[in-house]
């Protein structure tokens, strides 16, 4: 037997059959309440991993958008490179009959001719994103020169190029094939 008290504040006898269907009622309440728990962190778990799903779509998605940028840009280089290597040898050859072309003949209207078009070739060139440099009385650097000849001499110093390096968004384009004093 037990007691419980009622709306108005008194006492109430129950017998044990009624104690043992409040016990039950109890019992199925915090069954209930359990399960509600469990459906929440179940709840959570899927949202989280669904967070996490969502998390790793977008740094793929950044990731791709920087792969094709790039693969872009390379693309545009590759196709640029392929041109300007083509035509580098015409302002080679230009810069050779410049440079060689005797002093009687650098009046004559076709010298002057050609002084033009390689000055609006290499104006082109930069309005490209391609430098050029000259190597004269430079230390030798293998990622920007290729030696054609040595002269004996005192040190690895460039003293004369058969053709110029040149850099594409800085990027070697072509490196220079130069002559130069090496150690005895």
């Amino acid at each position: 037997m037990s007691f419980k008290k009622d709306n108005n504040n008194e006492e109430v006898i129950l017998n044990n059959e009624d104690f043992e269907e409040i016990q039950e009622e109890l019992k199925e309440i915090e069954e209930q309440e359990n399960s509600i728990e469990e459906e929440n962190i179940s709840d959570n778990k899927q949202i989280n991993d669904l967070k996490e799903a969502l998390a790793r779509k977008q740094a793929d998605y950044e990731n791709f958008k920087k792969r094709v940028e790039r693969d872009r840009e390379d693309m545009i280089y590759f196709m640029k490179s392929d041109i300007l290597k083509k035509t580098l040898p015409w302002i080679d050859n230009m810069e050779r009959i410049i440079k060689n072309t005797p002093e009687n003949l650098q009046n004559w209207a076709l010298y002057e001719w050609i002084k033009a078009l390689e000055k609006q070739a290499k104006s082109d060139l930069e309005k490209m994103w391609v430098k050029t440099f000259d190597s004269k009385w430079t230390e030798i650097d293998p990622n920007k020169h290729e030696v054609m000849t040595q002269i004996p001499g005192e040190e690895w110093i460039i003293i004369d190029e058969f053709e110029k390096w040149y850099l594409l968004w800085e990027k070697v384009l072509r490196v220079a094939k130069v002559i130069v004093w090496s150690w005895n």
